[in-house]
């Protein structure tokens, strides 16, 4: 494991030494928006990638994809599911002067209720094979593995306090309500999780939920038509790739970020080049699209 751990550090040096990092900036960039994709970073480290971010490139709120630039790269942090880990960021954030979006589980949140990955019965039972099941077999499959979607159980989200003292310095957006794949989800099961989300969300944070991210990036046209029919302005995709005013708001492009990448990888992250290339090894496909079930 140390040695492949070496390897790819290795790797990521040779990247950034023959100056593709660098150019990528330049040539693709630009001075469009990257929306950054984390989950639960530790504060140390979304400290060191924002330190040397802000070396380079505009820290700008989500809104800001749309807006002109103003000649250098400019980025965006976004989080997913609202982990209890991300109240830690806090201190992060208002160093940094940086206003992220959170992007929360609203069925979740607040409540002494798991992630459903998160529960030892998912992983015996192997989280990409349940990931790829209907709906309703996945939740079935996992309450007779001892999970319960609306069951009281052990919080790994934010909580109501962590909310309100966080609520000054971030947003907070819809991912659904209990993060099932869309896809896989029948017509009622998709609409319910999209439109419910937004009034929870708004219910919970006392302020507009207009903002949607795609679980685990699985959409498809009837996803995208229920996100427009809920009343939300845009939905972030796992796509690769930066955003300016000529972007779809429903198809916006991200970068994801390893939670605990060094600072090295995430320059390297930065390129999309990493991702482009296990999108392509899984699907065949050369732009950038997350691969769908």
């Amino acid at each position: 494991m140390r040695k492949k751990a070496a390897l790819k550090e290795a790797l990521v040096q040779v990247v950034i030494w023959i100056g593709l990092a660098r150019a990528t900036r330049m040539l693709l960039w630009r001075d469009r928006v990257a929306i950054l994709l984390y989950h639960d970073p530790d504060p140390a480290t979304l400290d060191r990638h924002l330190t040397y971010l802000s070396k380079f490139c505009d820290l700008v709120p989500f809104d800001d994809f749309s807006r002109p630039g103003t000649g250098r790269p400019r980025a965006a942090i976004t989080l997913d599911d609202g982990h209890a880990g991300n109240a830690d960021l806090l201190p992060v954030f208002i160093k940094h002067e940086v206003r992220p979006t959170i992007f929360l589980c609203s069925r979740i949140v607040g409540r002494p209720r798991m992630h459903w990955w998160m529960h030892p019965g998912a992983e015996r039972a192997g989280l990409e094979r349940l990931k790829r099941q209907p709906n309703d077999t996945r939740v079935a499959e996992l309450e007779e593995a001892g999970f319960r979607q609306d069951g009281d159980d052990e919080a790994t989200g934010l909580t109501i306090s962590q909310i309100k003292a966080m609520r000054p310095f971030v947003d907070f957006q819809s991912h659904t309500r209990f993060h099932p794949i869309l896809t896989c989800c029948n017509d009622t099961e998709c609409a319910d999780e999209i439109a419910l989300s937004k009034h929870e969300v708004e219910a919970l944070v006392k302020r507009p939920c207009e903002h949607f991210a795609f679980p685990n990036g699985n959409y498809g046209p009837r996803e995208i038509e229920l996100v427009k029919a809920a009343g939300y302005r845009t939905a972030r995709t796992c796509d690769i790739g930066w955003n300016d005013e000529r972007t779809d708001p429903f198809r916006l492009r991200a970068m994801i970020i390893g939670d605990k990448a060094s600072t090295a990888l995430l320059a390297v992250q930065l390129t999309g080049i990493p991702r482009l290339l296990k999108y392509w090894l899984r699907s065949g496909r050369w732009d950038g699209r997350f691969p769908q079930f």
